[in-house]
């Protein structure tokens, strides 16, 4: 993946999350403090500062550049995505240069997946936005395609309605909980969604074990 389509994908996951805050804010009210809507806004609006003079830029530079931005929008949000995007950035220098290939993209997920559990003390099932990362990444262990990962992603937010939270603020309603879909899960579903999108845009097609856009 190229700098420049990099860009693109984050420009375009930066336009979702801030036309959905006031979802995600509806989202947040029923079990938190109502504000991830607002945090995911501000980190959009962070991210896009921090990458608004374009430079020659390693994919690795951009998204430390990212997740600095995240780490200083602060919440709950700022450091679960810190360490995620730190996470891929120093896998992704472990990783042979090259195309974008479906092993490589399954190791950067993996790579989020852990430090975002690690730093969460969370797991799949606890109502988190890694209801939305695990699928997405197993999709993905079976050979799926990048559109394949968002869809699971998105089901997976979804199916997040029907758990009780038992990490965070949303974990002091127990079974009150449950009804509605996990704010974080949903705003992971929405970045993986957009940035299938503006990938495929990008008409990158790729083609053996690299990874599918359609």
């Amino acid at each position: 993946m190229s700098s420049q389509l990099l860009r693109a994908c984050v420009v375009a996951a930066a336009d979702a999350v801030e036309a959905a805050r006031d979802e995600l804010c509806r989202l947040d009210a029923a079990a938190g403090d109502g504000d991830h809507g607002l945090t995911m806004a501000l980190a959009a609006r962070a991210v896009r500062q921090a990458l608004a003079d374009p430079q020659d830029e390693s994919d690795h530079e951009v998204l430390v550049k990212m997740a600095l931005a995240m780490a200083s929008v602060g919440g709950a949000s700022g450091p679960i995505y810190t360490s995620g995007l730190l996470a891929v950035a120093t896998k992704l220098d472990e990783l042979p240069p090259g195309p974008m290939t479906a092993v490589k993209m399954l190791a950067l997920g993996e790579a989020a997946e852990n430090a975002i559990s690690a730093i969460g003390h969370a797991k799949p099932g606890d109502k988190t936005i890694l209801d939305a990362l695990h699928p997405a990444v197993e999709a993905l262990r079976r050979g799926q395609d990048l559109a394949a990962a968002a869809k699971a992603a998105r089901a997976g937010a979804e199916a997040s309605a029907e758990m009780v939270a038992t990490i965070g603020r949303a974990s002091r309603l127990g079974e009150r909980s449950r009804g509605l879909p996990d704010p974080g899960a949903t705003s992971l579903a929405l970045i993986l969604e957009s940035v299938h999108t503006a990938a495929a845009r990008d008409d990158q097609q790729l083609a053996g074990d690299e990874v599918g856009l359609a």
